[in-house]
């Protein structure tokens, strides 16, 4: 078991791609609340004094996997036939 075949695993071969990025950017979402800074959301008709910010409720994960377009779920099926090839080829 070598190197992730994106034919295999295309997720993974996604996530590997845009590795580096995702760790810068992600690295900067964390240190935002270092700062005093909090992302919010925008809900409301219009941006009149009716409208409302509230505190992003996505994780850091949530938003990065919208962003590089990885689906997470697809991810983890494919987490769990790695691990069952790994079992398979060490029986």
């Amino acid at each position: 078991m070598g190197k992730l075949e994106p034919k295999e695993y295309p997720e993974h071969a996604k996530l590997t791609a845009i590795k580096d990025k995702s760790q810068a950017i992600g690295l900067f979402l964390e240190w935002l609340p270092e700062q005093g800074i909090t992302l919010c959301s925008f809900v409301g008709e219009d941006k009149t004094s009716h409208a409302h910010y509230y505190p992003c409720q996505k994780t850091t994960l949530q938003l990065l996997s919208k962003y590089f377009e990885i689906d997470l779920e697809v991810l983890e099926n494919e987490k769990q036939q790695m691990l069952e090839a790994l079992r398979a080829h060490q029986a």
